[in-house]
């Protein structure tokens, strides 16, 4: 039994634990040697026959949910293999508890986990690795996973990695620059692609240069990538699963596992975190598709009936809170200039004159890697905007920065956009106005001014159309090919279609056509595409907890979001959508 005064110390340990949380979201580097303290503290205390320290929370609700398990038939409806390599408490806490849901409909959920060692991976940016964070991010793994009963496959255990590492470290020593990086393959199976976006991630760039750091980082994610390789081949042996579930899908462990599983046509569904404060998406897995992407049965069926009113005033609303940074943990417009008259005079922007709003994205960010199609990046594409601008000095074109360049204090870009421009022009021409990251102009300021919206792949632009503002897409967002943007092939294409769209803007008709379809669009994307998890409630950044009191209440006509989960993951071949009739009752 527990005593008053031990509850009263675990206590006063937790809220310690939720301080140092919140500061060292700023502080990457700190934040990785406390976790590492953390995590060593728990490993000490394990191996001296002491209670683990500074134990989460959420542990005791994965403890919850092991005590009251559904038990399993014999033999089971299928096996659920679950990836689950990294110790980020919300995700975690989330595959835990969607694998107690599988168990309570026959389900075997079997839980693998990386057990640390690799050389190098994308749990932790460059800001604050290497070292990686192994003691804190696998003890956190492997705690959660087994506080809520399951016994993880540990990764490190399937494969020699040492020697494994040290034989592939001797191949890849002799590639000297990152075209050569990534054309690496191990009989014919393309590590050097698949790890790309994780390079990218770690190194919070979207350039890869041939310098020493990139070469260096490349390098270890080829070793850590071939290690897995060799283990998942074991794991897939051992598991033989019927269902794979991984999370986002785009990074370098679930972007290599699912490679595999689908050439043994095992189906792998991924999900990720959603736009809005405890939401997810979830979509099987296919190369070369976006996690934003739904797919076209989703949008066919979003095409029979207009938007109801209830419809119409849901996503009105939340088109607004946007504006304001509501419902999500990044807010970058806590304080915003949204004073359009005074906008245009800080920016010396022209009366009577058109102005065109270009939106970037975070370089380094998944959702724009390997999605360029007009130019051969997002920085060329800035350069030609700002070109194009000098032989059209009618017009005011605006560049907004993306606030998380600066704004996602744990993850800063290293590749700045800011820095971009100085590099590649002395002067500006006199009609383009740079906001940079810092700014406090709101974004939705500018887009009620524009007349025209160029965007890369930025969520900005399924706002501006659904706004009614016409939009030219230069990279392959999610949005893209839907009828409501126009999706230039070629450089050509493009600056034809923004001349087009100046000179003659469309008839209102068909602008109605456009803001009709953008905002059925949206609407789909943001409210039945997006899955309220009310079973998760994530209090904070990092601080999840389970809301469920006994496994059994994630069975079958509980909750209507995780049998909806539970047809996309254990079922189905298509994501998991709410009914439009659910939404409107």
């Amino acid at each position: 039994m527990t005593s008053v005064s031990d509850h009263r110390v675990q206590g006063l340990q937790r809220q310690a634990v939720d301080r140092v949380r919140e500061w060292s979201y700023s502080h990457p580097r700190a934040k990785m040697l406390l976790r590492e303290s953390w995590g060593l503290s728990r490993e000490a205390a394990r191996r001296a026959h002491l209670p683990a320290p500074f134990e989460p929370v959420e542990l005791d609700d994965l403890r919850r949910l092991r005590d009251t398990a559904v038990a399993l038939p014999s033999p089971p409806a299928g096996r659920l293999l679950i990836l689950s390599t990294r110790g980020w408490s919300t995700h975690t806490v989330i595959e835990t508890t969607l694998a107690h849901a599988a168990r309570s409909r026959g389900w075997e959920p079997i839980f693998a986990t990386c057990g640390g060692r690799l050389p190098l991976c994308d749990v932790a940016p460059v800001h604050a690795a290497p070292p990686m964070p192994c003691h804190s991010c696998a003890g956190y793994a492997t705690d959660a996973i087994q506080a809520a009963g399951f016994d993880p496959i540990l990764v490190r255990d399937l494969v020699d990695m040492r020697a494994t590492a040290a034989r592939t470290r001797s191949e890849v020593r002799q590639l000297r620059s990152v075209a050569d990086c990534e054309a690496y393959a191990v009989d014919g199976f393309a590590i050097g692609r698949f790890v790309r976006i994780s390079v990218a991630w770690f190194l919070s760039r979207g350039t890869l240069l041939d310098d020493d750091e990139t070469l260096d980082a490349y390098r270890s994610f080829l070793v850590s990538g071939t290690i897995l390789c060799s283990a998942f081949e074991h794991l897939l042996e051992q598991v033989r699963p019927d269902r794979i579930f991984v999370l986002n899908g785009a990074f370098f462990p679930e972007r290599i596992l699912a490679e595999m599983a689908t050439a043994r046509s095992i189906p792998v569904v991924r999900y990720e975190k959603g736009f809005l404060t405890d939401t997810v998406v979830a979509c099987h897995w296919r190369p070369g598709a976006s996690i934003l992407d739904f797919g076209e049965q989703a949008w066919q069926d979003a095409l029979t009936a207009p938007l109801s009113s209830e419809q119409e005033h849901e996503l009105d609303a939340y088109l607004e809170e946007r504006v304001r940074g509501g419902r999500t943990l990044d807010n970058f417009w806590a304080h915003r200039i949204a004073d359009n008259d005074r906008i245009r005079s800080d920016l010396g922007l022209r009366d009577g004159r058109p102005m065109v709003a270009a939106f970037l994205n975070v370089v380094w960010d998944s959702s724009i890697q390997g999605r360029d199609v007009a130019f051969a990046s997002m920085g060329e594409w800035l350069v030609h905007v700002i070109r194009w601008a000098e032989s059209r000095p009618d017009v005011d074109v605006v560049v907004r920065l993306h606030p998380a360049e600066i704004g996602l204090v744990n993850h800063v870009s290293r590749e700045r956009m800011a820095d971009h421009i100085v590099t590649n022009f002395e002067h500006l021409p006199d009609n383009v106005h740079v906001v940079g990251s810092d700014s406090s102009i709101s974004s939705y300021s500018l887009m009620e001014m524009a007349a025209l919206g160029l965007v890369y792949t930025s969520t900005v632009g399924l706002e501006m159309a659904a706004r009614g503002i016409p939009v030219v897409c230069a990279g392959a967002g999610h949005y893209v090919h839907h009828g409501f943007t126009v999706d230039p092939q070629s450089q050509d294409e493009y600056w034809h279609a923004v001349e087009r769209l100046l000179e003659s803007p469309p008839p209102a008709d068909e602008q109605a056509r456009s803001q009709d379809l953008a905002r059925r669009y949206a609407h789909l994307f943001f409210f039945r595409y997006h899955q309220y998890l009310d079973v998760v409630h994530e209090a904070g950044r990092s601080r999840p907890r389970v809301l469920v009191q006994a496994a059994s209440d994630l069975g079958p006509g509980r909750h209507a979001v995780v049998d909806r989960l539970m047809d996309c993951i254990l079922e189905g071949d298509g994501p998991a959508i709410t009914p439009s009739a659910a939404r409107a009752s």
